[in-house]
């Protein structure tokens, strides 16, 4: 028992398990590795190919977050929950506000990944849900969920077991290890405890979540292994791979900085670009991260085409359209934009009051704009500049994020 706690607290030194998992899986079911092995080739091929998925097509992945709980500090809001999906949203369609700090070098590379994710509507019953689940835990004598023994995922150890993996993408949310940020299961892995367990300081953007991890990264950076993604730096030195062609070579992850400056890899491929510290599959702080390459998008497109394709005909999210993102921006209305002055923003009253409207600026700094209204709201631009501001609406049918022109007064 202690020599596995010592095990275990070497392991946390890493804030993302999913490697360290993987690992332990490989060596007590060697069928996992043959299925990776499997998975690689078959991506390998695919790529060899010159074959890409169509960028115009919006793929929903159904979600339900399951809340494991201790204590009611534990037990976060849906807003918090509200928040993550946003951000889930945002990132993965590119629409995050901060997209301006994505470096010049890396612009060019930065991808909409079409994918969006929608809190189910229908649960495996067919019954209609909130794609919300919450249960009383009981994580042990420590107090946290273990990585190593799984055991958020199963109602016997004490957490809750998922939704039928191939129907829905399963997220516990859930009190670590100290250091432990988060975990995700590679689409090869065992079915059963397949998903992404997330810590409640680390994930939306409101209420539990501490700094710096408190930009709902984590879990873009976690779904992101669901999807098929490996850490930039390919858990290596500098002759290890992601296995993305457009993501520069590193000795090393980020460790939470965000130096700029960093060239750790003489990388020919990309006349040696500098380690893209940006990317959402390193290990940057979350006011960092702001993008996936091309490549990460064919990749993770490949996976769930393939290996995840059952998803693709879930109807967990039935009650929904095809692609709820754009319809709420198309039912959430802004104008005038560009405004000189205010801009109305108007939410039909089917998506309810809003929980929460926030305003950035095109650096991602937040800003504090006057708002007057419910349902037919007016934001007040005060003595701000002139500029792109991005507001973000949180209803309680979803979220959206949309840009707006202050032009000059």
């Amino acid at each position: 028992m202690l020599a596995g706690l010592f095990c275990l607290n070497l392991q946390a030194q890493e804030p993302c398990q999913t490697m360290p998992l993987l690992h332990k899986h490989i060596q007590e079911n060697p069928m996992v590795k043959q299925a990776m092995e499997r998975a690689e080739n078959e991506n390998y091929e695919w790529r060899k190919s010159g074959a890409h998925h169509p960028d115009r097509v919006v793929y929903t992945i159904p979600t339900v977050v399951h809340v494991l709980y201790t204590n009611a500090t534990e037990n976060i809001s849906n807003a918090q929950i509200m928040s993550q999906l946003e951000i889930l949203n945002q990132d993965y369609r590119r629409m995050n506000p901060d997209t301006g700090n994505t470096r010049s070098i890396f612009s060019g590379l930065a991808a909409d990944v079409g994918i969006e994710f929608c809190l189910a509507t229908t649960d495996p019953d067919g019954n209609p849900t909130t794609g919300i689940t919450r249960t009383p835990g009981n994580p042990g004598l420590l107090g946290f969920y273990d990585p190593f023994t799984d055991n958020a995922k199963s109602n016997s150890l004490g957490g809750k077991d998922p939704w039928p993996s191939d129907k829905y993408l399963n997220i516990w949310v859930c009190p670590l290890f100290p250091v432990v940020l988060g975990y995700a299961q590679f689409p090869w892995d065992d079915p059963v405890t397949d998903g992404v367990v997330i810590g409640y300081t680390a994930f939306g953007t409101m209420g539990t979540v501490t700094a710096p991890y408190d930009g709902g990264r984590t879990t873009v950076h976690e779904v992101g292994h669901w999807l098929g993604l490996r850490h930039i730096w390919g858990d290596g030195d500098c002759t290890a791979t992601d296995s993305v062609i457009d993501t520069p070579n590193a000795d090393a992850a980020s460790n939470g900085d965000c130096d700029t400056s960093k060239n750790t890899c003489v990388d020919t491929l990309l006349n040696d670009a500098p380690d893209m510290v940006e990317n959402y599959m390193d290990y940057s702080q979350d006011n960092c991260m702001n993008m996936f390459t091309q490549g990460q998008k064919d990749r993770m497109l490949f996976y769930l085409n393939t290996w995840r394709a059952s998803l693709l005909t879930s109807e967990g999210c039935s009650l929904l359209p095809t692609s709820h993102y754009e319809t709420l921006a198309e039912k959430i209305l802004l104008y005038p934009n560009p405004a000189l002055e205010n801009v109305h923003i108007s939410i039909p009253r089917e998506l309810g009051a809003p929980h929460q409207i926030r305003v950035f600026d095109v650096q991602g700094k937040e800003v504090n704009m006057a708002l007057k209204g419910q349902n037919e709201l007016v934001l007040e631009r005060g003595d701000h500049p002139a500029g792109i501001y991005f507001v973000q609406i949180h209803t309680a049918r979803g979220s959206i994020t949309r840009k707006v022109l202050f032009s000059g007064k």
